[in-house]
């Protein structure tokens, strides 16, 4: 059974002894982030910008890969079966939400699928897997949640792309200042590269990227600002409990998918808490964060 480790280093850089090839090896990564991010960058962008059945199509599939990631991660003896069946499980649960929005008989397939797949999985494996279940909810989450935003009618578009951009800012953000000024450790012991100073770059980070949108929108700069520091905040929590996660599995990325980066859990980990928390806050709200006013 898999349980805590020394440091099998999840976040790709590790706290121990250096290695002898390590900044070559770095380098390689690092150009095939570069080239994987310019190859894949614009079709998501394309997505975005089109919404509707299109970005349906691209949130659907984004889901059905972290589903499928999730069941290796979990479950690495499963087999291709049980992996396309999360992955399937997962495409269609955001697919009836979706419907739901117009169609709310739709609404019965969306309460039924997880019961449906977790008795499929028994009837091919002979035994409840019951851990595969949260991987439905952990895909199925984030995915719907920038679907639903993007289709807002009062700048759905531009709060999605705000919210992804975000967390993207975050991280780079983050990486910087963390790595320029380094300083004390947040949690060393599930990420050791992590660090407060880090932290408080992703939130300037996040906040100047939200108050330059919200100038550009002719929004209240200052309250964008702080909820891109907010979602600094909540974005590196969801990294924290990914490399938690490969932590406990002894595992350094959740997938290979994407060559340089790891896998999809590894790129939205912070999309993963930062999307249905601020999708739950506009729905409660009735609008966009962007078109909030001070009280």
């Amino acid at each position: 059974m898999p349980g805590p480790v020394n440091d099998p280093a999840p976040d790709g850089v590790g706290s121990g002894t250096k290695q002898p090839a390590a900044l070559s090896g770095r380098s390689r990564e690092l150009v095939l982030r570069v080239v994987s991010s310019l190859v894949i960058l614009p079709p998501i962008i394309l997505l975005f910008w089109i919404g509707e059945l299109y970005f349906l199509a691209l949130v659907a599939l984004l889901a059905a890969a972290m589903a499928w990631e999730w069941c290796s991660l979990v479950s690495p003896d499963s087999s291709s079966t049980i992996r396309r069946l999360s992955g399937l499980s997962a495409a269609v649960l955001v697919g009836a939400a979706a419907c739901s929005l117009q169609q709310p008989e739709a609404l019965f397939l969306l309460g039924a699928l997880p019961l449906i797949y977790a008795a499929a999985v028994r009837l091919v494996t002979g035994t409840w897997i019951l851990k595969l279940l949260p991987g439905l909810l952990i895909a199925f989450c984030p995915a719907f949640a920038i679907y639903w935003v993007r289709e807002m009618p009062d700048l759905g578009l531009e709060t999605a792309l705000w919210l992804a951009l975000s967390v993207v800012v975050t991280d780079v953000a983050a990486y910087a200042a963390g790595r320029t000024i380094g300083g004390p450790k947040i949690w060393p012991r599930v990420s050791p590269n992590k660090t407060w100073a880090g932290l408080i770059g992703g939130m300037a980070g996040s906040a100047g990227f939200g108050a330059l949108l919200a100038l550009s929108l002719e929004q209240a700069p200052g309250l964008v600002a702080l909820a891109g520091a907010v979602i600094a905040i909540v974005a590196q929590a969801g990294d924290f409990a990914e490399s938690a996660l490969k932590r406990y599995f002894n595992v350094k990325d959740s997938g290979r998918l994407i060559p340089g980066h790891g896998g999809i859990l590894d790129r939205v980990d912070g999309q993963v808490t930062v999307l249905p928390l601020a999708a739950a806050l506009m729905l409660l709200s009735g609008k966009s964060i962007l078109l909030w006013t001070w009280p």
